[in-house]
């Protein structure tokens, strides 16, 4: 879709007018004016799909071999048939296939790529040699191949990479965004023996659900607005649900309790995840793993990157329909030919119990996973990011991203323990902030300890509206990895940034170099 320039200054968004409209009505201007709305659908049409799990090419005694190759493809997202949306994909898939994955054995990932543009893969969470993060700079050309590897175990503390939900996704500079949006993600799970001592929901009880937001052309294309100013301000949103690569789907379940890890996985948008029931959201754990006991959530706010998991107990629900909620959505917009974002997907109980649930019952006094606190007193280093919105873009403490790698923004060493200010100056927009190679604890949010459901690991922190939080961590050693022939090199280097993809693109992103030990 082409807009005018004459279009855009009758619309108000170009120049100065773009900076000082307010979010809300820059994107009601926009929808009302330029911006199609999807094709409308009832919600609940189409069964939950549940991506395969990724077949190792090759085994040895430490390690798996995985072959991806990253190729555009025809998805149904859509209800209707007829209406296929062209996605780029791992593997021929949207969402990409699923990595099952047990913590202390190397994965090595050859990824092929077969995209017209450049693109660079980023696990979420892994720690690992800097040329395998997945750097916004070290690119894999169309037609080219980078072998990725991660260990999924760190030597000096072999918890940092302990069972949890992580997920992969294109991490190409000022590309991330369109990228991500055009369907390159998917899970990667770590499995140890702790979580299977825990007698967790597992196998087909322990289901990984991507939210997404999408908007779609006529023809069930996707629709990625063109407006920089657009793009930049606010984040890309879009007007229909998906979840797992389909539009607001049903699932149906047995009479018990069951396993869901859920990760945010759209460009702006956030949700508060309910229950139509009523009943809690038994939560067991964030990003860095498992919680040291459950937290019952009434509601659960997930920001983009962020991932929880937690149990939902179907026991006596035998013929009844429950609909996870998004309490940020927008109600009733069907009824105006419009789709909903306030239903993701619907629990229906209808499958007859197979055999005996042997999965513990838990409760919130429950024993999972002990996590020591670093203390506050152990760090030698306080460094302070402001996240603000100057000439036109989003920056870091008033600086946009280098591309030239010749500022380093933080050059913190392996063993040192660090407290990391963050605050959001940005006025209304909201942040979520993901730092590279290394979990980290939330100390406070305005001064405040942080809710019992952020009292686990973290590695992506949602700032507030003039927020800021402070959170520690003790940098890691850089993993060991294979030579590179390229010439380049991005051992120890690594990225913090907002995970609100546009933002990111839009320069909000900043440089980290870890030294080595003493």
């Amino acid at each position: 879709m082409v807009v005018s320039r004459q279009r855009l200054l009758k619309l108000g968004l170009l120049g100065g007018a773009s900076l000082v409209l307010p979010a809300g009505r820059l994107t009601q201007a926009i929808l009302a004016d330029a911006i199609p709305s999807s094709p409308a659908f009832p919600p609940f049409l189409r069964p939950l799909p549940i991506a395969p799990t990724l077949v190792p090419s090759a085994r040895d005694a430490t390690a798996d071999y995985y072959a991806v190759t990253m190729q555009p493809a025809l998805a149904q997202i859509l209800p209707d048939p007829k209406l296929k949306t062209p996605v780029w994909t791992y593997n021929g898939l949207y969402p990409g296939p699923t990595f099952q994955v047990m913590r202390g054995r190397t994965v090595q990932v050859r990824q092929t790529n077969m995209l017209p543009e450049a693109t660079s893969m980023h696990l979420h969470g892994a720690v690992v040699d800097g040329n395998s993060d997945g750097h916004a700079l070290d690119l894999i050309p169309p037609g080219g191949v980078k072998v990725y590897t991660y260990p999924n175990t760190e030597h000096l503390n072999p918890d940092r990479q302990s069972a949890r939900t992580q997920w992969y996704h294109d991490h190409a500079i000022d590309a991330t965004g369109a990228h991500v949006y055009k369907g390159l993600a998917g899970f990667y799970l770590i499995h140890d023996d702790l979580e299977a001592e825990l007698q967790l929901p597992s196998g087909a009880y322990d289901i990984p659900l991507v939210i997404q937001d999408r908007r779609f052309n006529a023809d069930g294309s996707l629709f990625f607005p063109p407006f920089p100013d657009f793009d930049s301000e606010n984040g890309v949103f879009g007007d229909t649900i998906v979840v797992n690569g389909a539009m607001q789907p049903f699932l149906q379940v047995e009479p018990r309790r069951y396993r869901f890890r859920v990760l945010n996985g759209s460009n702006a948008r956030q949700y508060e995840l309910a229950l139509s029931s009523g009943q809690p959201l038994m939560q067991i754990a964030t990003e860095g793993g498992l919680l040291p006991t459950p937290v019952p959530r009434s509601s659960l706010f997930i920001a983009q990157a962020e991932r929880y998991e937690f149990i939902i107990d179907f026991t006596g629900q035998q013929g009844n329909h429950i609909v996870l909620r998004n309490l940020n959505g927008q109600s009733n917009a069907a009824l105006n030919g419009q789709n909903s974002t306030d239903e993701i997907l619907r629990f229906d109980v209808v499958l007859p119990l197979r055999g005996q649930d042997t999965s513990a019952a838990l409760t919130a006094t429950t024993p999972m996973r002990p996590i020591a606190r670093i203390s506050e007193s152990a760090a030698t280093v306080t460094r302070h990011f402001r996240f603000e919105r100057t000439g036109g873009m989003w920056a870091v403490n008033g600086l946009f991203f280098d591309k030239t790698l010749g500022r380093v923004d933080a050059n913190p060493r392996a063993g040192d323990v660090e407290i990391w200010e963050l605050e959001n100056a940005s006025g209304g927009w909201t942040h979520p902030i993901h730092i590279h190679l290394i979990n980290f604890q939330i100390l406070d949010r305005n001064g405040a300890p942080p809710a019992p459901g952020e009292a686990g690991w973290k590695e992506v922190v949602l700032l507030h509206h003039n927020e800021t939080v402070r959170v520690i961590m003790q940098w890691y050693d850089v993993p060991d990895g294979p030579a590179r022939t390229d010439g380049l090199d991005f051992k120890n280097k690594y990225v913090f940034h907002c995970h609100n993809l546009e933002h990111e693109d839009h320069m909000m992103m900043g440089e980290i170099e870890v030294r080595r030990r003493l």
